[in-house]
């Protein structure tokens, strides 16, 4: 009876999701019980159904996870198509018939419950992109595989972007990108997509912050440099510097289509005084929790960031801060090692996997929980703008630990070799 209830696979990242598991729901009863002692705060701000919710929420993702990891592949394979097909349908209904909530359309209401089709939907992108980069095999460099499955990603990300969400859109594309990498992306396009990344950084200091179009002259003059000294072709060179170009003058387009909100966020992080208590408050308050937890953290339900309620959104998109100041440097350097744990043993079982489709799978998978976890805990520390993105398997949601729980039940599908039925 206890073996049903036990996944198969790599019981290292069954272990790992479990106390990831257990963590959040110890973190969120801290967040929803009030702060005693000398700061005494009878009202901790956060219900305590929001803790009882979890768990329930908790015993639903154990079973996904269990079916998950328990599908034969060839099935998963065979209904990739079909279920992104439904992933896309629902978030084209969310934009239909979406309730507006806190100025956004991102969930479907259905009686007591919210759904929200973005979690799900990275889900059904892995298993239509580990079907069709598959077919190549791993190393195929397949440029009709490569431009589908692009094709594939950019339509629920336009669609989840039109909510609008941009840190979840940005998920469909670290997907992407990890699993087309795997599926042997020329170094090239890769060096491409790095300096058009960088472009419109420098782009955006300059039109932006700077208010000088000196910085991306510079950069552009330098790249112009580094092309005419590269040992690459003609065209590569032509194409890369069109590239950066491009991205460079399309992010005034872009910022131009942002809502205000979302560049408010952008600017306070290159200068946080500018809005202090407003826009920069939550990364301000963020800093101030997890560098008051100092190297062993001010003691379980003892934060007072978090107690008095000067952590914003502390049970979802800021839950790492909590964990900063309660449990300290060592309480976060366990989590995050939980998490390496799953990240480590995936790209293990991706290597080991003999058929493609299951290789991409556990790629998909781990892409998946590394932009998650990177830039959620970069967002919380400082080094990334304010962006609406979880932190798997340990903020408050239904719909994120249902994904993820999903994600890791294919991981351990994978790993516990059931591609060779």
């Amino acid at each position: 009876m206890i073996g049903l209830l036990l996944p198969p696979g790599d019981k290292r990242i069954f272990l790992a999701w479990l106390l990831l598991c257990l963590a959040s729901l110890a973190i969120l009863w801290s967040v929803t019980e009030p702060i005693r002692g000398p700061y005494e705060q009878p009202d901790p701000g956060v219900a305590k159904s929001v803790f009882w919710r979890q768990a329930a929420f908790l015993l639903v993702s154990w079973f996904a996870l269990l079916l998950a990891s328990r599908l034969p592949l060839r099935y998963l394979e065979h209904s990739a198509l079909p279920v992104y097909l439904v992933m896309v349908l629902l978030l084209v209904l969310v934009l239909v018939a979406g309730p507006h909530i806190g100025g956004a359309q991102r969930w479907l209401v259905l009686g007591p419950l919210r759904l929200q089709p973005a979690e799900p939907a990275k889900v059904a992108l892995v298993l239509v992109l580990a079907n069709v980069l598959g077919r190549s095999g791993v190393g195929g460099r397949s440029l009709p595989a490569t431009v589908l499955s692009f094709l594939l990603m950019l339509v629920p990300m336009v669609l989840v972007l039109r909510e609008p969400d941009l840190g979840t859109s940005l998920v469909f594309v670290a997907i992407w990108v990890g699993m087309v990498f795997w599926a042997g992306m020329p170094g090239l396009l890769l060096v491409g997509a790095a300096s058009a990344v960088l472009s419109s950084v420098i782009m955006f200091y300059s039109e932006s912050i700077a208010r000088n179009p000196w910085p991306w002259g510079v950069y552009l003059l330098l790249v112009v440099g580094l092309l005419f000294l590269a040992r690459i072709g003609v065209v590569a060179k032509v194409m890369l510097l069109a590239v950066n170009v491009a991205t460079g003058i399309g992010i005034p387009v872009v910022w131009d289509r942002l809502q205000p909100y979302q560049q408010d966020r952008i600017l306070t992080f290159f200068d946080p005084s500018q809005d202090e208590f407003g826009t920069a408050y939550q990364a301000i308050q963020s800093k101030v929790a997890i560098g008051s937890g100092g190297l062993f953290g001010t003691h379980y339900l003892q934060g007072t960031q978090k107690g008095l309620a000067f952590l914003p959104e502390r049970h979802t998109d800021f839950i790492f801060s909590v964990v900063g100041e309660e449990l300290g440097f060592f309480g976060a350097v366990a989590i995050l090692f939980l998490f390496a744990v799953i990240l480590l043993r995936g790209i293990v079982h991706a290597e080991a996997a003999r058929k493609p489709f299951a290789s991409f799978l556990a790629v998909g998978a781990v892409s998946y929980f590394t932009f998650h976890v990177v830039v959620n805990v970069a967002i919380t520390t400082g080094l990334l703008p304010v962006t609406g993105l979880p932190l798997p398997l340990l903020s408050y949601g239904g719909s994120s630990l249902l994904a993820s729980s999903v994600m890791l039940g294919l991981l351990l599908n994978v790993s516990s070799r059931t591609f060779d039925d």
